[in-house]
């Protein structure tokens, strides 16, 4: 008899202590913890006047690639600032910045074969892929176009391709 009230008491002082430690004052949707911040949609895109998308290997000289960085929605707040970064063959492990500080959007730019090979410190070779982002700067913290692991700052926004969003701009050479 005795060893059947030290058990409910046990379990129903067991039961308190998980009842009155389960809740918490900002339980809900969005705790009061949690801080959200925004970030800017900013889209990438080819820029009429500039050669294709493809990089002729027979003739890298004649090669002048436009494009264009801009937000997405134009009554957004602005970043601070965009680095804007090119990776080489699709490898975030070959990352460089082309344009760095960029505080005026949209900006454009225009960029040639020399300019690439002279970042990557190697000569343009058949199918290699040269992709231009920005890495979006907020506060305190970078958004970046291409990390080492996970995905971009652009990737996951769905259904805005068909409406003129460019997570990035893909320049192949051919």
């Amino acid at each position: 008899m005795k060893f059947r009230k030290i058990k409910a008491l046990t379990f129903l002082a067991f039961g308190a202590v998980m009842i009155f430690t389960a809740c918490s004052k900002d339980d809900g949707a969005i705790p009061k913890r949690v801080t959200i911040e925004d970030v800017p949609v900013i889209s990438t895109n080819l820029e009429k006047g500039g050669t294709t998308d493809t990089i002729a290997f027979t003739n890298q000289a004649a090669f002048a690639g436009k494009f264009k960085v801009a937000m997405f929605f134009n009554d957004a707040i602005a970043p601070a600032k965009v680095d804007v970064v090119i990776r080489k063959n699709a490898s975030a492990a070959n990352v460089k910045i082309y344009k760095a500080d960029v505080t005026a959007l949209p900006a454009s730019f225009t960029i040639t074969a020399a300019e690439i090979a002279t970042l990557f410190g190697a000569p343009l070779a058949l199918k290699d892929t040269y992709d231009f982002a920005p890495d979006i700067y907020v506060g305190t913290k970078k958004y970046q176009a291409f990390p080492a692991v996970g995905s971009g700052s652009g990737s996951g926004v769905t259904g805005m391709s068909t409406i003129g969003f460019g997570e990035f701009v893909l320049y192949t050479v051919k």
